[in-house]
């Protein structure tokens, strides 16, 4: 049963950092974590009611000591924490296997309870056959790893297991052991002469030496191994992300694991050349080509551990772009490799014949009412009653386009231009000097500055790999062998060249003559075209130790260099657990802020920036379901319980009613927090602008009443005395 406990905790490990529970409370409880992971240990009910207690290992290191109204004594708090009965270990190691006793006492001194509990920690563990001379072996760090290196003892009288030729490990005589110094974590069996070394480190690497000998002391044998001790790859991380220009980039990292190989496949075969853009089957960053989709895989392994991680990719889409080319003289714009939308009319159903032409010279499109439809770039292209959608752009595509309609008679009945400009990167350098090296951008354009002023110079030359590209003479461009994408300003000595191409990278040589001849001048050029780094992907990710992978990628970009700044300044090796001018890096614990991945290269220059903050989490939902593990500390969703309808209590303060909305949550270190939220009840101003009105109201009745009655008594003093039998025809009944 340990056994295949055992290996389900392994299995865990290996796809994620394991947390482990187990209930310590009864006597002689066995309790198992898994190696680098997490171990909670309930070891009592709750210890605010126990006098004093004490938790030792071994019966001799006092781990923890406290008790009621005393100081809490914890000996390993940087990496465990102890709340109310419930002990958590973080960063398990070999080290921390081994029983342990809980003592508690009564307020006079007298031992109350006492209790065991064995605590196993396991990871992986290899096999070796060294029985022939030279076997190289491999072990996990933290791990096991059984090295057979006899068939058995009984028939061997003595013998001697050396590391490095000096230390003597192992010596012993048919089955009888001498001595063995590592023996606190090791165990030698000389009925099967195998060698078993636990809590592998490493300084358990090197070369070890068995030497035998018969009953005369002759030497009889001796052989050699060589043992490596390798970090075990726990974990795969894969990320993909869609590129302007269609491509897939796939970034494969993996927790922990030396000299970590990478294979990658593509529903079920390996990646081929067709389907990669760059990088190959063998490394961890890989761009697929358009078009390219399936379940992608990539395989991480070392000599002790294998993992992998499998993702749907979907087909990617480039940078869309769209322009309205309906009116004459329209600008469009397009990127370098993306698709660009354009509308050329409302409908072509009423267009007899319609001709759409680049540079007046190539017809791209003809069709019309009844007319069959031909399209010259239809392996990228597609055209839909007026709309006219153009993919994988290039430089060539950049020009002046013209759209010309036709009626029944065959005379034109419209003409109208548009503008299309395709942008990239744009490179300049200054190559006045011999030896300068150049950079320009893959697809973009680059400006050299080869001379002041080409006005003062007789002749000059300029080639490539000793082919002449331009020649000049008598104040006149001869030659210019890329002049369909290029242009030399002779006033300011300057060549641009537009749509590079990785076929422009190489030597450049710059001759100048005289009058009579005669060479006065010669320096070369070294150009180089890279492909431009567009955008930068970052990824984090919270390891069960506590610690911050991170993954920085770029989109394209030739020799992408990176750097890392953590609230503005470079990252310290008190920070780092591992990596520093690389794509991935592993932040220690407790260390967040804004962290900023840039990546360069000679053409271009990004970068991208992210909060970083890890916390641990430990928390019982009301569903019963028990999370503890660490997490970002800005994504962080799940200690919150289901959105329930909140409680509301009302209270009156002074003259205000204030509603107080309860609302309950659970925070990261295990504890409930309420807060409460005063609202004033907006009833209060409604119920004050009624009463103020309602006043109002009364006065203005008042004022109103004695008017009137002022006037009344006025009406009556003018009315005649005794004639008052019909006193409804009074005034002052008219009035009321």
């Amino acid at each position: 049963m340990e056994a295949v406990f055992g290996l389900l905790l392994m299995l865990l490990r290996v796809s994620h950092g394991v947390e482990t529970s187990c209930d310590g409370r009864q006597d002689g409880a066995q309790c198992y974590g898994a190696l680098g992971g997490t171990v909670v240990l309930q070891l009592m009910d709750s210890a605010s009611e126990i006098f004093r207690y004490e938790w030792s290992k071994n019966n001799k290191t006092a781990i923890l000591q406290g008790g009621k109204n005393k100081k809490l004594i914890n000996q390993i708090e940087k990496r465990s924490s102890f709340s109310d009965g419930t002990f958590r270990i973080n960063s398990l190691s070999r080290t921390d296997s081994g029983e342990y006793t809980l003592q508690t006492y009564d307020s006079s001194g007298q031992r109350s309870e006492q209790r065991t509990l064995q605590l196993f920690i396991q990871g992986v563990e290899a096999y070796c056959d060294g029985r022939q001379d030279g076997a190289q072996c491999y072990g996990a760090l933290g791990g096991t790893v059984v090295l057979q290196l006899m068939d058995s003892t009984s028939e061997i009288f003595r013998y001697e297991w050396k590391k490095n030729k000096i230390i003597t490990i192992l010596r012993g005589k048919k089955n009888n052991i001498v001595f063995n110094v590592i023996d606190d974590r090791s165990f030698f069996t000389p009925s099967d002469g195998t060698f078993r070394i636990n809590n592998l480190s490493r300084t358990d690497s090197g070369e070890y030496t068995l030497q035998t000998y018969d009953s005369s002391g002759q030497r009889s044998e001796q052989r050699t191994l060589q043992l490596f001790i390798q970090a075990p790859v726990s974990s795969v991380l894969l990320v993909s992300e869609c590129l302007s220009q269609g491509w897939t980039r796939v970034s494969c990292s993996s927790e922990g694991g030396d000299s970590p190989q990478y294979s990658w496949t593509l529903d079920g075969h390996t990646l081929t050349d067709a389907e990669l853009l760059s990088g190959n089957h063998e490394t961890n960053n890989i761009i697929l080509k358009q078009d390219v989709s399936g379940r992608l895989v990539c395989s991480v392994r070392n000599h002790i551990s294998s993992v992998s991680r499998e993702e749907n990719i979907s087909t990617c889409k480039g940078v869309e772009t769209s322009c309205d080319g309906r009116q004459d003289g329209a600008q469009c714009y397009g990127a370098l490799g993306g698709t660009v939308v354009l509308q050329l009319m409302d409908s072509t159903s009423e267009i007899f014949r319609y001709e759409w032409s680049k540079n007046n010279k190539t017809a791209i499109l003809q069709g019309g009412k009844n007319k069959k439809l031909i399209n010259q770039i239809e392996n990228r292209s597609s055209f839909s009653d007026g709309t006219f959608r153009i993919n994988n752009l290039s430089r060539n595509d950049s020009g002046e386009y013209t759209l010309q309609t036709y009626d029944s008679s065959g005379q034109r009945s419209e003409q109208r231009t548009l503008q299309l400009f395709i942008q990239g990167v744009e490179a300049y350098c200054d190559g006045r000097q011999d030896g300068a090296q150049c950079y320009g951008a893959l697809g973009g354009t680059v400006v050299l500055q080869l001379m002041d002023s080409a006005s003062e110079i007789f002749k000059y030359e300029w080639k490539k790999n000793k082919t002449t590209t331009i020649f000049w003479g008598k104040k006149t461009i001869v030659t210019n062998n890329i002049a369909n994408r290029s242009l030399f300003t002779p006033s300011d000595g300057t060549f641009r060249i537009n749509n590079l191409s990785r076929t422009d990278s190489g030597e450049y040589t710059l001759q100048t003559y005289d009058s009579s001849g005669q060479r006065s001048e010669q320096r070369t050029l070294q150009l180089f075209i890279q492909a431009p780094v567009s955008s930068v992907l970052l990824v984090s990710e919270c390891l069960s130790q506590g610690w911050t992978r991170v993954s920085c990628s770029s989109e394209g970009g030739d020799s992408p260099q990176y750097s890392w700044t953590l609230d503005g300044h470079t990252l310290t090796d008190a920070e780092l657990l591992s990596g520093n001018q690389t794509n991935n890096i592993i932040l220690k614990q407790d260390v967040s802020g804004r962290l900023v991945c840039s990546v360069r290269n000679h053409v271009s220059s990004v970068s991208r920036e992210e909060r970083i903050s890890c916390i641990f989490i430990n928390c019982n939902l009301s569903n019963g379901t028990h999370i503890s593990q660490w997490v970002s500390a800005a994504t962080n969703t799940l200690c919150i319980e289901p959105t329930a309808a909140p409680t509301t209590e009302t209270s009156t303060v002074g003259k205000e009613t204030v509603n107080t909305v309860t609302i309950t949550n659970v925070t990261s270190s295990n504890q409930t927090v309420t807060s409460s939220i005063r609202e004033t009840d907006h009833s209060l101003l409604i119920c004050g602008l009624r009463a103020a009105v309602a006043v109002l109201l009364l006065i203005g009745i008042i004022v109103y009443f004695a008017w009137k009655k002022k006037k009344s008594m006025k009406a009556e003093g003018s009315a005649i005395p005794g004639r008052m039998e019909n006193p409804a025809n009074s005034v002052v009944m008219v009035e009321m």
